[in-house]
């Protein structure tokens, strides 16, 4: 607790580092400093891009782990060359991603750790869903529990994580929030819903029925229960709401669920882009 000049008490995050808050400066532009040396676990990824060109463009330094056995001139590494001038943004490779010691010398210098790792559509293996929604989380938040310079945690999860659920990805996402939860506990942990941009658009809605008219002559085939219902979220929005957890002291230790402003079923959505194409 801190005394202000008007006597009051003010919260401040319940670790005792050697500088309490995170100051954010989010009014610059490239060529600013706002603060934030930041460490994006999967930030090659459609939201770890997008989330780092939005940091990026406030005048913050990145970190990118990798761990693929391609070059920095990959072309998923390629896509995020043009998210930040130069010098602030590295890209780093790591061996194991399960291994809090290699975690810890990729956010040696950062105040802000960032989780946007998730298990990719295609895998079908429960062990690809439990490394990457588990093991993974659990090494990075040792990490950060144990860096003397890092101030903010910010786990990317999904909504509609439950132990009971029916989907491997939406088990192994609860337990890996109570797991990082149990090792950080001023974690921020943030639950999007079906993630939509313009930037990549294969595991998005629009990417599974384009896959559709490409595959199946022009058709698109609804499974049964298409009146299931979907809130998709923008990734610009999710952005923002990572960028205000950085700035807002009260959400340490929060959950939060991030949803679109509207609910449509699959036919619906369907409907929508045969209108439109």
């Amino acid at each position: 607790m801190l005394q202000s000049k008007s006597g009051m008490l003010v919260a401040v995050p319940k670790r005792y580092y050697e500088m309490q808050r995170l100051h954010v400066f989010d009014k610059g532009s490239r060529e600013s400093v706002s603060g934030i040396q930041a460490t994006m676990f999967g930030g090659t990824g459609s939201l770890g891009s997008m989330l780092g060109a939005n940091l990026s463009m406030i005048g913050s330094q990145c970190i990118y782990p990798y761990r693929t056995l391609a070059s920095q001139w990959d072309k998923n590494l390629r896509e995020l060359k043009t998210t930040a001038d130069l010098g602030n943004k590295q890209f780093m490779q790591l061996q194991d991603f399960t291994s809090a010691q290699e975690c810890g010398f990729a956010m040696k210098n950062s105040n802000v750790v960032i989780n946007c790792i998730g298990s990719h559509v295609w895998r079908t293996q429960e062990s690809d869903f439990e490394e990457a929604n588990i093991r993974v989380p659990m090494a990075i938040a040792k990490a950060a529990r144990d860096s003397k310079h890092v101030k903010r945690f910010i786990h990317i999860s999904a909504a509609g994580a439950d132990p009971n659920s029916q989907s491997i990805r939406l088990r192994t996402k609860w337990i890996g929030e109570q797991e990082v939860k149990a090792i950080y506990p001023d974690v921020t942990i943030l639950r999007p819903t079906l993630t939509m941009n313009t930037h990549n658009m294969n595991p998005t809605i629009a990417g599974k029925w384009s896959m559709q008219q490409k595959m199946f002559n022009r058709m698109n085939w609804l499974i049964a229960g298409q009146n299931a219902k979907v809130q998709p979220v923008f990734v610009q929005d999710v952005c923002l709401a990572v960028l205000n957890c950085l700035k807002m002291e009260e959400t340490i230790g929060q959950s939060y669920d991030l949803g679109g402003p509207h609910t449509y079923d699959y036919h619906e959505i369907y409907r929508m882009f045969y209108e439109i194409t």
